[in-house]
């Protein structure tokens, strides 16, 4: 293993041992606690919580940028509807460029709203208005739920994506 690798190791278990200060990484032993013993579900849920927070003011920016995103690539004449999601992709990939911390877990949900959102809209405007709410009456779940799931999936493939291009590009060479 190289030492730049052992060092960002030392460093994510360092973090971790962090994200949780009740618990003492070597032990597994929490306050009060005298013996080492098993972590409970507790535990782990804290310890996950703490290293990935959730931002409230990161998920208004990101709901923004892949609400962009998808306007952008809606007004692609003829295949706008396929370019939505393109542009909802390379929404979240340029997040994913651009920030420094992972947010997988604001961009899903929002991913989800944002292609949710414009699919139900979109089913809505095929057509006429009567054909639009007839077919979402009728299958108004699952088609929210293509369009969650695309949503989710487009977003954080972007986001990994950009995410691992900026590791490369800011990785030394040696």
């Amino acid at each position: 293993m190289s030492k730049s690798l052992e060092e960002l190791q030392e460093l994510a278990e360092r973090d971790g041992a962090a994200g949780d200060p009740a618990a003492d990484s070597s032990t597994g032993a929490t306050d009060g606690d005298d013996e080492p013993g098993p972590r409970s579900d507790a535990d782990d849920s804290r310890a996950l919580l703490g290293r990935t927070p959730f931002s409230a003011k990161g998920f208004l920016v990101t709901l923004a940028v892949l609400l962009g995103g998808l306007i952008a690539g809606s007004a692609v004449p003829l295949v706008g509807g396929l370019a939505r999601y393109l542009g909802l992709f390379v929404a979240a990939f340029a997040l994913g460029l651009g920030r420094s911390r992972r947010a997988y877990l604001e961009t899903a949900i929002a991913g989800a709203l944002a292609a949710g959102g414009a699919f139900l809209l979109g089913t809505l405007t095929t057509g006429s208005l009567l054909i639009g709410t007839s077919l979402l009456a009728d299958y108004g779940l699952p088609v929210a739920g293509v369009g969650v799931t695309v949503g989710v999936l487009l977003s954080v493939a972007g986001v990994y994506f950009g995410r691992d291009l900026r590791a490369g590009l800011t990785r030394d060479v040696e």
